[in-house]
Parts: structure tokens; sequence; C-alpha cells
């Protein structure tokens, strides 16, 4: 009987251990969730627009209104966030800026990835490309995914600037 008790002890006890950080990583990625949903939110509040489409990766959102056609971006940088706004109409194309630089391995070389960016093309020749930096290596050395976001929401922009929704 002392047996069981102890066993069933040691049982919840590891338990506990596995099922706690999974638990307090759901609870972490939830709240950031809301954070930036709700700043995402706030920033399309302010340009009377609203977000239909959204993506969090990492440290970064973005959003898009599909019926205004603006693009909405915010980062966490420290403990300062950075807002941003795209009126779409005002863009002439969207493309994916990876910089980097090539490491020699005994597989060959390899490329590893310092920084990416989803950088906007304005129709007017005479104002300045935005850059939302989605992946610096600098401020966090591992990629989580970020690339595909950045690859996944050029597409859609561009398909948006051609007409096709």
């Amino acid at each position: 009987m002392e047996m069981e008790i102890g066993s069933a002890i040691v049982g919840a006890v590891s338990v506990a251990i596995v099922t706690l950080p999974v638990v307090l990583l759901g609870r972490s990625k939830r709240k950031k969730s809301k954070f930036f949903n709700a700043v995402l939110s706030e920033l399309a509040a302010q340009h009377d627009c609203k977000i239909d489409q959204r993506e969090i990766a990492g440290t970064h959102a973005i959003g898009l209104d599909e019926s205004r056609n603006f693009v909405f971006y915010c980062t966490l940088k420290k403990e300062n966030v950075e807002k941003q706004f795209i009126d779409l109409g005002k863009i002439q194309n969207c493309k994916v800026i990876s910089t980097g630089r090539m490491l020699k391995s005994k597989d060959g070389n390899q490329k590893v990835i310092d920084r990416l960016e989803l950088c906007f093309i304005p129709r007017a020749k005479d104002k300045p490309e935005i850059k939302l930096e989605f992946f610096n290596a600098d401020i966090n050395p591992q990629l989580y995914g970020e690339l595909q976001t950045v690859e996944k929401w050029s597409k859609l922009i561009n398909s948006r600037l051609k007409g096709k929704k």
C-alpha cells in the first residue's frame, strides 16, 4: 500500500513536470496572439479599416484589409511596438529581400539568412521603398517560419496588386 502511494506521487509529479511547460507555452502563445491582434486591430481602426487576414510570426504581425487594400504591420522590439501601414493603391510591387552569406561546409556551400524583409516598391518614383523586417539574426539567431511567412505574404500582396483577389 505504501509503495502504491509512493508510485502514485512519483507519477503525478512526473506528469506535472511534463505538462507544465506545455501549458505555460500555450498560455504565452495565446497572450502574444491576443496582444498582436489588438495592436493590428487598433492600427487598422485608426485608418477606418479592419483586419480580414492576419499572421503572427515570432515578434512580428501582418494584417490585410481586403476591401480597402491596406497592409498593417507591427513588431515588438525590446519594449517598443513599431507599427506601419501601407496603402496598396500606391504600391507597384512587393518582393522578399533575403540578405545573407554563404558558408562553406563539408556538404558544400550553404546560404545563411541574416535578414528577411518584405519590400514594397511604390508607384511614384520619388517615394522610397518601404521595408518590413521579419527576421534579423542580430536580434534572434533562429528562423521560426519567417521565410514561409514573407513568401506567402509577398504572393498574396502581388496577386492583389495584379487584380487577382
